[in-house]
């Protein structure tokens, strides 16, 4: 009896309770939702790393759609790219896939709306590229253009991209074309040879593909050397600190098969001593810190004597495109003042005869800031400088050690130059088939018969000038580069005045294109892109693959520049 009372209870407080809630319902305003719906996007994207990535959306609500209605963010790899309806931003990332998300935040209800979508991010950039190292507010950076396509410079993108410091006090960018797969750091076959860049204290590596540090394989070390060398006696290498690299091409045929027969060396001078690496398709020859006697410091510069190019088709089973280099260098002993020389990479040596002793002169104080072989071959240009004169050397290096002893080494021609004119700070660049180097002062850029050290002529014969491109006193030209084909000159432009770190928030490092006639040896003015970088450092051109003079195996004009 009792629990069909306490049933009955419950039964009526349950009714008592659904009927109170039936009564509520009209005490409250229920409202639909706008649901919004993203028309226009796709599940998947690819872009190139230095293109625009532009994608437009349509928006339909089932009450409205207005966009001033709502807020709007682009998330690509969990960070916020963008805040508009429609997205058109240069993608600037490192190669990869993401997760990119779309999303619309209703400003009324906060309701949001999201659209997931992925985003492959590839490159371009293993082709040919105008590469500019410069120095923003003290740090590396590098900026690209590239020429396979009309397009902008990609301007210090090092740091935006990679997420940090490519280092501090750039000095050179480095080429190598010699792609031997057993010769990393110092050329592999993954891009096709090596692009590297040279700092205070470092030696990175660059894949020339994606135009970040490689990652596999990393700087150029002591252990880069020593690993291709016995361990016992155990190598000497703590003098390690890269003041000059010079690489050099040697053998390249093309072989009836399709496969290249390539070989070439690299010299680098490190606190005043010589390392030396032989690379061909057998192995490395290695040699580390040699310095010469009476405790010689060698100056941070080296001239081969390049013996001229390989004759092309001179075999009917090859199609030579190398250079016949020499295996003698020569140095200069800065402690000393005197010249030296290397045979094959070793220890450097006195120029002397048996009979004679030394017979080159010796010049004390001075050091060698530049040496360049010429179109003539086994002959050198030398600037030597000192204390406010440069002096200029034409000289004979023999290319073997046998040819030596009937040619000796030789200075042909001698001519002191003031050091306004030329001096540490001045590039060079030699014409492959007449005997005119071109170079530069602050504002000018000079061609200059080599022949002419032997007739006491000064430099006088200026192609171009900066005030003629438009420019005032505060402009100046830190380095330039000529097209292999030469037919054009890229100068790369301070607008920094004073200031050597590149400092403030606006890129004043411009480039000037200039069409180069080389038959005349004349210029014209083309293009400047202005704002390209910081202060500039070096400039070359990075050619994906060694082409020289521009043309295939066939001898077909590939280059456009």
């Amino acid at each position: 009896m009792k629990k069909r009372y306490f049933l009955i209870l419950a039964l009526s407080g349950l009714l008592v309770f659904l009927k109170s809630c039936y009564k509520d319902l009209g005490n409250y305003d229920y409202n639909e939702i706008n649901e919004l719906s993203v028309l226009g996007l796709a599940a998947n994207y690819e872009v190139d790393q230095d293109d625009s990535l532009r994608l437009e959306v349509d928006l339909m609500g089932t009450q409205y759609a207005d966009t001033t209605r709502f807020d709007f963010a682009w998330e690509v790899g969990r960070q916020t790219i963008y805040k508009y309806k429609d997205l058109n931003v240069r993608v600037g990332l490192a190669i990869g896939r993401y997760l990119g998300r779309y999303i619309v935040t209703d400003k009324e209800t906060g309701a949001k709306t999201y659209f997931q979508f992925s985003l492959r991010v590839s490159s371009s950039t293993a082709g040919d590229l105008i590469v500019v190292l410069s120095k923003e507010n003290g740090q590396a950076e590098l900026s690209y253009k590239r020429l396979d396509k009309e397009s902008d410079f990609v301007a210090n993108y090092y740091r935006d991209r990679v997420g940090k410091s490519l280092g501090i006090n750039p000095k050179a960018i480095l080429i190598n074309y010699n792609n031997m797969p057993n010769m990393q750091p110092f050329g592999f076959t993954t891009t096709t040879g090596g692009l590297q860049v040279l700092l205070e204290n470092e030696w990175k590596v660059i894949n020339k593909n994606d135009m970040v540090a490689d990652s596999l394989i990393g700087d150029v070390k002591p252990t880069s050397f020593t690993n291709y060398m016995s361990p016992y006696p155990v190598p000497d290498v703590s003098n390690f600190k890269a003041d000059y690299v010079r690489y050099q091409i040697g053998m390249w045929n093309y072989n009836p098969y399709g496969g290249i027969n390539q070989d070439g060396n690299m010299y680098m001078v490190s606190d005043g001593a010589l390392y030396y690496v032989r690379m061909d398709s057998y192995g490395a020859t290695v040699r580390v810190n040699q310095r010469g006697a009476e405790n010689a410091r060698l100056s941070p510069m080296i001239c081969y004597g390049q013996a001229g190019h390989e004759p092309q088709g001179s075999k009917p089973t090859l199609t030579n495109k190398g250079f016949k280099l020499s295996s003698l260098v020569l140095l200069f002993d800065e402690a000393n003042g005197k010249f030296l020389y290397s045979n094959s990479g070793n220890y450097p040596t006195t120029i002397a005869k048996k009979q004679e002793g030394e017979y080159l002169p010796r010049f004390p104080g001075y050091k060698m800031v530049y040496a360049t072989h010429t179109s003539e071959p086994n002959k050198c240009v030398v600037v030597l400088s000192k204390d406010g004169v440069s002096k200029l050397l034409y000289m004979h290096v023999p290319p073997t050690s046998t040819e030596e002893r009937t040619v000796p080494f030789a200075i042909e021609g001698e001519l002191d130059v003031p050091s306004s004119l030329i001096n540490k700070e001045t590039k060079f660049y030699p014409m492959t088939f007449n005997p005119y180097i071109v170079f530069n002062t602050k504002d000018r850029i000079y061609k200059y018969n080599t022949l002419s050290i032997k007739e006491k002529i000064m430099p006088s014969q200026v192609l171009a000038t900066l005030s003629d491109m438009g420019y005032d006193a505060h402009a100046s030209i830190e380095s330039f580069t000529v097209s292999r084909t030469e037919k054009t000159i890229f100068l790369a432009i301070s607008n920094y005045g004073s200031d050597k770190e590149g400092s403030g928030t606006v890129l004043k490092g411009d480039v000037v294109k200039l069409d180069f006639d080389k038959a005349a040896t004349k210029v014209k003015f083309n293009q400047v892109y202005r704002g390209i970088s910081g202060f500039p450092v070096d400039i070359q051109i990075k050619y994906q693959n060694f082409l020289r003079e521009g043309v295939d195996k066939d001898n077909n004009l590939i280059d456009k520049i």
